[in-house]
């Protein structure tokens, strides 16, 4: 069954309130014509009134009558399956005065389809796919606009996401922020307001639905209704329209927001400002302002996760004897002690020194400080007379005439 998948259609709807003429002939939805037909000529023999004698007996043979003469007509089992018509209701939607079987015959019967000269072709249900429509979804959109049953309902679709690229600083990424942005947005229009006309005109009802927005086919006992197509379901035709938005009701207009950026945020993230984007053609909600993240380096923090990684330089002495000094980090200065005997690339944590965790969290990452050697390119006469006496206690070998590096590179090999 093609159209089986629609949500819309179900068995406790007042259109299907029938007996499941399957059920009645003991098949199933997928049997062949020669089955069905077999399983009625066997139903048919055991409950024929000259044949069987309990009191239901004609009742029964009534009913499967009945489901036959449905099911084993292939054109009426195919609109039975698709709309649940029984073979009794399309033969009178047929003699209401569409020869063709009204809205519910096939385009291969070369009957009138009044659907097909005013709707675009609906109405095929041969089990082909009809001209115009490349999946089931298309098809079922269009049923569920068709078993509408009387009530204008226009469709609500969200509005068009806004992608704004915006730039922040290491430490505002790190920390949280504030910023103010610009952006444009396709909002109400500031001329017609939203009216669609021009000032002094006002939208002229639709005269083919009457303001409704939808049209009404009787089909024999059932009454149906289709989005009207001459206002395409608005029930207003637009005489005069707004030469600002060219009767679409919406413009385009710069927009100024003030975003709250949370700390914790990285590169490349989108952050969403739901209902700030473009707003909706027709009644639903604007669609959403995504923010994408570009954070700019930092001259001295880099990030791995929330910790963030610094390099300090310490000069010979301080890396052989050890010190206290002040490392710079997100939340201020702070005292780190530098072990005796420190090598060149060392790695120290700073405890609860790195970034904040996206709110709601409240932990904070850590600052890792790398040690780096300050090696002295000139030095005063006392300076290298120190290291010549603490190069002769160490018997290292040292150009005298090249400076400290030599010396320096022998101690650290050792």
């Amino acid at each position: 069954m093609i159209f089986s998948a629609v949500r819309s259609f179900k068995s406790s709807s007042r259109l299907f309130a029938r007996q499941d003429y399957y059920k009645i002939l003991g098949v199933s939805s997928k049997s062949t014509e020669s089955e069905i037909k077999k399983a009625y000529f066997n139903l048919a023999k055991k409950f024929h009134p000259d044949v069987n004698k309990s009191p239901d007996a004609k009742n029964k043979f009534a009913e499967i009558n009945q489901a036959y003469e449905t099911l084993g007509d292939p054109e009426k089992r195919r609109t039975y399956d698709a709309t649940g018509m029984t073979g009794d209701e399309q033969d009178q939607a047929k003699s209401s005065g569409f020869p063709g079987g009204g809205a519910y015959s096939s385009s291969n019967s070369g009957g009138f389809n009044p659907f097909e000269q005013q709707y675009g072709g609906f109405g095929n249900f041969s089990g082909q796919r009809p001209q115009g429509y490349t999946t089931f979804d298309d098809i079922f959109g269009e049923f569920e606009d068709f078993f509408n049953l009387g009530q204008k309902e226009k469709k609500s679709f969200k509005g068009e996401d806004i992608t704004v690229m915006l730039e922040i600083s290491f430490m505002e990424a790190a920390l949280g922020t504030k910023k103010q942005i610009q952006y444009e947005q396709r909002g109400v229009c500031d001329s017609c307001f939203g009216k669609k006309t021009k000032s002094g005109s006002n939208p002229m009802k639709c005269l083919t639905c009457g303001g409704r927005g939808v049209v009404f086919i009787q089909r024999g006992p059932i009454s149906m209704s289709v989005t009207c197509q001459k206002c395409k379901g608005a029930g207003t035709i637009i005489r005069d329209p707004c030469q600002r938005c060219n009767g679409s009701g919406l413009s385009y207009q710069m927009k100024m927001e003030v975003v709250n950026i949370p700390n914790g945020v990285h590169n490349g993230q989108h952050l969403r400002m739901a209902n700030k984007g473009h707003h909706s053609q027709g009644e639903g909600p604007p669609g959403d302002l995504l923010l994408k993240i570009h954070v700019a380096e930092h001259p001295i923090f880099k990030r791995e996760g929330f910790d963030v990684m610094s390099e300090v330089y310490i000069s010979p002495a301080q890396a052989a004897l050890g010190a206290t000094i002040d490392v710079e980090t997100l939340h201020g200065k702070t005292k780190v002690s530098v072990d005796p005997g420190t090598s060149p690339g060392f790695k120290k944590k700073i405890p609860g020194k790195g970034i904040f965790h996206v709110p709601p969290s409240t932990n904070k990452g850590d600052h890792y400080v790398i040690f780096k050697l300050k090696v002295p390119k000139t030095l005063t006469t006392k300076q290298r007379e120190l290291y010549q006496q603490l190069a002769a206690e160490e018997g290292s070998e040292v150009d005298n005439n090249s400076g400290v590096f030599s010396w320096i590179k022998g101690f650290y090999k050792k």
